[in-house]
């Protein structure tokens, strides 16, 4: 077995896992249907989707190193719920 298949065998689905993938999912869909209003102008709506989606996938990254470190899943999804609660309050901020 490679080294790179045990640490998938670890990686489990918890609430900041789906809901990055929805947040993810979500800003490539809006991207798409309103591709025309956010590239108009200099196109800075473009430049804003793609470092909404590059947060997304950085909280994705700790989420993977969390699962790695932390083996109990209850403390793993109280942990995401409180980076998903910094996450927003700091993009609606």
């Amino acid at each position: 077995m490679k080294k790179s298949e045990s640490y998938m065998k670890n990686i489990e689905f918890t609430i900041l896992n789906i809901v990055v993938i929805l947040y993810c999912v979500g800003i490539l869909v809006y991207t798409t249907v309103n591709y025309p209003t956010l590239s108009s102008g200099e196109g800075w709506g473009v430049v804003l989707m793609v470092g909404l989606f590059g947060i997304g996938v950085a909280i994705g990254i700790l989420d993977i190193v969390l699962q790695l470190l932390i083996k109990n899943k209850k403390v793993l999804n109280g942990i995401g719920i409180i980076i998903l609660t910094i996450a927003a309050l700091a993009l609606l901020s």
